[in-house]
């Protein structure tokens, strides 16, 4: 069994394509299980692998020079894997309609209980599977089951986040047969058992990853036949190769470089729902006490690291919520000045005195983390802050993001697969949740919190999330140094460029 199942993916991924579409970037995955992916960059490689019940209607407009870029809309959901989904009167029980004749890379039939069979070995996997599955509301989901085509998923209490979770590459569709042929979770992190328009024709940890369009998907053929994405840490490297034509499309450059080519090669500029943000410690002292946090949150020269970081690709705000939430306004997240002066006073209202050591954690190869921790490192010394950068791989870089302690501050770019406030709160607030960045704990905001997912219309939530907003200031259990303007650097001969929030790697839409 084991021998077959192999044998019948490595048949989808021999074809030899003589001008591949090629995409560098700067940041390896941690792992391509997308039950175990946990990051924005993490969950980009797996997206092209796995079909998702649903999926974000599409927008587009005219980029730069004729490039045709595409957007997620997500205020309409629209089928995928599903032709279509029923929910109950009561919100506690969805109902999908798998489309008939689907089958996986493998050859394997892509039914009811396959379906079924993927949905329960993400909710089982303790990890990032778990959270998307249960849409942040943990032991909300009492079962998933199968009948036939017909794939029943019944909840506990109504959660109507639930079909936005499942648009995300962490709950797409596992070939599980494959999977436990070959090892189970071990065997997932280098390889895949996809469903979706591409097969992982190969993979080296940390060196590349090279997709191949699936013959046996269910949906359109990917714009390109072959995928070739290059892991390149070094920016100058990356600008090299950008400039030289060798790549079609180039992420995670240094907005720095971006600015220079901006006049060479065409730049796509999408505002975003994610944030350059930095965890602090809340629950070790001094970073314990509020008063010194604000002190810290002062002393941030915000407009020379945008300036010199993001190079103008960015905007400002100072709260839980990026200007690009709907739930963001002026009044719960207007810009914090740099204030050195505000920053002393804070400082001995706050009763710290002597110097306090940081270690500041950064990912190794992420400039713009460097440049944040390095500029910082500087400005807090004025306070008698002693920062120390630590740089750490991927795969320990996660690790320390989702421990369940932190015990240093973290320079992370992040922002919520989906751009909803009680996504976002939900793991990025809660005091027992390893997601939180911060250890942040208020347990007015969580009660409030809860009085608001209550609510069955997701828009008359918005008093409770500006009253949590104001909360949040006041505590500034970390620092958001600014929301981010993404950028994609494209080959002029690329026509056609898509952007996802949780990725953003559509690659299936990228094409010349």
């Amino acid at each position: 069994m084991k021998f077959a199942l192999s044998a019948a993916m490595s048949m989808v991924a021999t074809a030899v394509v003589a001008d591949p579409f090629v995409v560098n970037v700067s940041q390896p995955p941690s792992t391509m299980d997308p039950a175990f992916a946990c990051d924005i960059v993490g969950n980009g490689y797996v997206a092209p692998l796995y079909s998702p019940l649903v999926t974000y209607a599409r927008k587009s407009y005219e980029g730069p020079e004729g490039v045709t870029v595409t957007a997620e809309d997500d205020s309409q959901i629209v089928p995928a894997l599903a032709e279509s989904w029923s929910v109950s009167e009561d919100g506690l029980s969805y109902t999908f309609n798998i489309r008939e004749g689907a089958e996986f890379a493998s050859g394997n039939t892509l039914d009811g209980a396959a379906v079924a069979a993927s949905l329960k070995r993400a909710l089982s996997s303790g990890a990032c599977g778990t959270y998307y599955m249960e849409a942040g509301s943990f032991g909300n989901t009492q079962s998933i089951k199968a009948d036939g085509n017909v794939v029943t998923i019944t909840l506990a209490a109504p959660q109507p986040l639930l079909t936005h979770t499942l648009t995300q590459p962490n709950l797409g569709i596992v070939d599980v047969a494959v999977a436990d042929a070959n090892g189970g979770n071990e065997w997932m992190a280098n390889h895949a058992a996809p469903s979706g328009p591409y097969v992982l024709a190969e993979y080296q940890p940390g060196v590349k990853a090279v997709y191949q369009a699936n013959p046996n998907y269910w949906g359109d053929a990917p714009l390109e036949d072959e995928v070739i994405v290059n892991f390149i840490s070094d920016p100058s490297a990356l600008l090299l190769q950008a400039r030289n034509g060798a790549a079609d499309v180039t992420l995670g450059l240094p907005k720095q470089m971006v600015s220079q080519l901006s006049s060479e090669l065409n730049v796509v500029e999408v505002p975003s729902p994610r944030f350059m943000i930095v965890g602090l410690p809340n629950n070790v002292a001094p970073f314990d006490n509020a008063t010194f946090r604000q002190a810290l949150s002062y002393a941030v020269p915000y407009e020379a690291i945008q300036q010199s970081v993001a190079f103008g690709y960015a905007d400002s705000f100072f709260g839980p919520f990026p200007p690009e939430f709907s739930a963001y306004a002026e009044a719960n997240g207007a810009a914090r000045a740099f204030d050195m002066g505000r920053a002393q006073q804070l400082l001995a209202q706050s009763g710290v005195t002597g110097s306090v050591a940081l270690e500041l954690t950064i990912m190794e190869g992420n400039a713009e983390q460097e440049q944040i921790a390095t500029i910082l490192q500087g400005a807090w010394k004025a306070l008698g802050v002693e920062a120390t950068i630590s740089k750490l791989s991927a795969s320990a870089y996660v690790e320390a993001t989702t421990t369940p302690e932190k015990t240093t501050a973290i320079v992370r770019f992040d922002g919520p697969s989906i751009a909803d406030p009680a996504w976002l709160l939900s793991y990025d607030m809660f005091c027992q949740s390893p997601y939180n960045q911060s250890n942040y704990c208020n347990a007015e905001a969580e009660a409030l919190f809860a009085e608001a997912v209550a609510m069955p219309n997701m828009a008359d939530r918005q008093d409770k999330w500006n009253a949590i907003a104001a909360m949040w200031i006041e505590d500034a259990p970390r620092i958001p140094v600014y929301a981010d303007v993404f950028t994609a650097v494209l080959d002029k001969d690329v026509t056609k460029w898509d952007f996802a929030q949780d990725g953003p790697f559509d690659l299936q839409n990228w094409g010349r």
